[in-house]
């Protein structure tokens, strides 16, 4: 087989046996003996195909079978492009066909695919076969798997493009760490250019807050591993240091040892920055700066933990400003946020480096003293007043504000933060009853009486649907006839594991937690109901009273609402009246008369219980579209011997005559008061001496004891009094 110039032309008629003899090699499927050198290609361990001059295969070794998937048979006769694809590159192929069209050799790189589809980097060889002519008779190809080098590549490729467009800082050391290679992000970070650390050691970074035993250990564990990260801080060439994230990695050569180190890092000052907005958010009141309940938690854990181990007691503060909503609600919240600053700026020397103060929420904040007495306690307490009780200027506003403290020491009333801070909050809420602006310790009696708060809120709130919860009805007469002008409705509590429960005790529970407004919904339905039944039954007093909670009364859409109910148990309005306390109107008496003004349109009466005993506003109660006064049965007591008294029930008696309004005294429990009522020109009274508050089963009875009187304020003689007290009491 000779190779020679490329001299293309046909072959002569005469000579195919000569051709064939000199240049042919045989397709794999002919019979005859396949001449030696068909041998040769046979085993050569490079995959080969030889095609004829029509560029259609005749033959290919088996080496070129196992390269490609196909067998000999399903490639010979076929054209020679037979492995190209889609993503064969079109200007190699035409590269390939120019060269076999002149004759001449060719070499180049093709994407090809096999029988299977998958692809794979062919390197191809074809070189020409000419006879002894010189006339081209056959093409020989041989073929290499190249794919390993082309990913390689493209992996370097890809590796320099990372380094060179990277967001990570990348620095190349020699084996003696000199710097041989940076990127462009090495030069963004650190302010360096390549020339100005070529050949210098990365010490040149160094910030000087890393000691020697940092360094050795971290070139220990590099050369134990090969690799080392964590964060360092490193210094910029305008002098300014930085936190950054190191990676350090050591290249070995075939011999390993160490030819090279790669180190990579990025800037962490930005992730430092959200960290610490971050931890500052989670740990800190935004307004005031402050620690907030969560981080005083772990100081707290922190300072409690020596006071206990040096026997020490510590004090716990918990305060509220007094009257604050007023302020938000006046002024807005910017003036109330302001102030709640003014308030810490102004604490917070007032105490010693080593106690902590923080906001907890609202206008409430906690202060820790360690290693503080009572005694100390008690004269921070008193400081805090004192700064409070000047005024604060916000804008152009001068406030006045009084805190309320709560006292509570470690170890007697608690152990950890959340103990101290329970206790102190009840001590708290124990001095805003005193009357607001004091202190006061936390106490025993107090725990006892916050445990049994507790019991009570919780066995409160299933008592409607354990059918707990029951009225009764006490009757209110007329001093001037006797008659029956009415009866109240008064909401009775027995608990299934505690039994009856005051009223004084569950119904201040009940506003607290907000299960007054289900309480009270379910004491109007229950109290029309039963009115219904007695207009059915043709008993009915003339009215009901029901007591009303500034929280329901506060509903938005409450005239109707009950209006509603009225219509939804068939009870005239007239027949109904809701009893309201004077603090109805202490926050809102605008909004407070809006409401009355719209029961009132509903011809729902309207009386104001306990008048005389919380906040009074002459100038507002001449506005209101009240009907009654209802005098305190305090003031009831002590009107047969108590000229302040006395003087308190006249006036109110002259007032609501003065208004249009009448007036009843609640809590007559002797002849001596209904006399006394009596001769100062009250008009309706209840109380024990008329009777006691009895189920509406029993209003029959009453009525049947005072069948004989003409005047219900008349006592029952003895044995009547006993048969109807012993059929409504079980007493004798």
């Amino acid at each position: 087989m000779r190779l020679r110039d490329p001299k293309v032309s046909s072959a002569s008629p005469s000579m195919p046996a000569r051709r064939l003899r000199l240049a042919s090699i045989r397709p794999q499927v002919a019979k005859p003996a396949v001449p030696n050198r068909d041998d040769a290609m046979r085993l050569a361990p490079e995959p080969m195909m030889v095609s004829d001059t029509r560029r259609h295969v005749v033959y290919v070794n088996p080496a070129f079978e196992t390269l490609t998937g196909y067998a000999a048979e399903e490639i010979v006769g076929r054209a020679c492009g037979f492995l190209q694809g889609p993503d064969t590159c079109p200007a190699v192929q035409r590269q390939m066909r120019e060269a076999i069209a002149a004759g001449r050799p060719f070499k180049g790189e093709l994407l090809n695919y096999r029988k299977d589809g998958t692809a794979f980097w062919n390197e191809v060889t074809v070189l020409p076969v000419f006879d002894a002519a010189g006339v081209l008779v056959q093409f020989v190809a041989t073929q290499r798997d190249v794919s390993a080098r082309h990913v390689a590549k493209d992996q370097l490729l890809l590796a320099a493009r990372v380094f060179d467009e990277g967001s990570d800082g990348m620095m190349i050391t020699d084996a003696s760490q000199r710097i041989v290679k940076v990127n462009p992000a090495f030069t963004a970070i650190s302010g360096y250019s390549e020339a100005e650390v070529i050949g210098h050691r990365p010490n040149i970074l160094s910030s000087g807050r890393h000691d020697a035993s940092f360094y050795r250990e971290m070139w220990r564990v590099i050369d134990a591993s090969g690799y080392w990260q964590g964060e360092v801080w490193n210094r910029r060439k305008d002098g300014s240091v930085y936190p950054q994230h190191l990676a350090l990695r050591r290249v070995v050569g075939s011999d390993g040892q160490a030819t090279h180190f790669v180190a990579s890092f990025s800037d962490l000052t930005e992730r430092k920055a959200a960290e610490e907005r971050i931890w500052r958010l989670a740990n800190y009141d935004p307004l005031t700066g402050l620690p907030n309940r969560a981080f005083l938690r772990e100081q707290a854990a922190q300072a409690l933990e020596q006071s206990r181990h040096g026997g020490d007691p510590s004090a716990f503060l918990s305060l509220d400003l007094d009257h604050f909503k007023n302020v938000n609600d006046s002024l807005g919240h910017a003036v109330g946020d302001q102030l709640l600053v003014e308030v810490a700026r102004r604490f917070r020397p007032a105490l010693r480096e080593q106690d902590i103060l923080g906001r907890v929420g609202g206008d409430e904040f906690v202060i820790l003293l360690p290693g503080a007495s009572a005694r100390d306690a008690a004269q921070v307490a008193r400081r805090l007043h004192e700064l409070a009780s000047r005024p604060f200027q916000v804008e152009r506003h001068e406030l006045m504000i009084t805190p309320s403290v709560g006292i509570a020491m470690f170890p007697f009333d608690g152990a950890d933060f959340d103990a101290l801070a329970t206790r102190a909050d009840v001590a708290m809420y124990r001095a805003k009853e005193m009357g607001r602006g004091t202190s006061c310790f936390f106490t025993a009696e107090m725990q006892a009486q916050c445990t049994r708060a507790l019991m009570l809120d919780n066995l409160l709130r299933r008592a409607i649907e354990r059918g707990e919860l029951a009225l009764q009805f006490q009757p209110q007469c007329s001093l001037k006839d006797g008659g029956l002008v009415g009866v109240e409705a008064l909401l009775r509590w027995t608990s299934g594991e505690l039994g009856p429960v005051s009223p004084a005790e569950f119904i201040p529970i009940a506003e607290n937690s907000g299960l007054i407004i289900p309480i009270g919904d379910w004491a109007l339905r229950t109290a029309l109901a039963q009115m219904r039944r007695w207009l059915d039954e043709g008993i009915a007093p003339p009215r009901v009273a029901v007591n009303l909670s500034v929280v329901q009364f506060r509903q938005p859409g409450f005239p109707d609402h009950v209006r509603r109910l009225l219509d939804e148990h068939g009870v005239p309005p007239g027949r109904l009246e809701l009893e309201l306390t004077e603090s109805v109107a202490s926050d809102d008496p605008a909004g407070a008369m809006a409401v009355m003004d719209a029961l009132h349109a509903h011809g729902i009466g309207l009386s104001i219980d306990d008048f005389g005993t919380g906040y009074s506003s002459l100038s507002y109660l001449k506005r209101f579209k009240v009907g009654k006064l209802k005098i305190d049965r305090s003031f009831v007591a002590s009107v047969t011997d108590s000229a302040a008294d006395q003087a308190i029930v006249s006036a109110i008696i002259q007032l609501a005559k003065g208004l249009g309004m009448s007036t009843i005294a609640e809590g007559v429990e002797t002849p001596a008061q209904l006399e006394a009522l009596r001769q100062r020109g009250c008009d309706q009274v209840q109380g024990y001496w008329i009777a006691r508050p009895f189920p509406a089963k029993d209003l029959p009875a009453y009525r049947e004891a005072h069948a004989g009187s003409r005047s219900l304020l008349q006592p029952l003689t003895q044995g009547v009094y006993r048969r109807w007290a012993r059929r409504l009491h079980g007493a004798s």
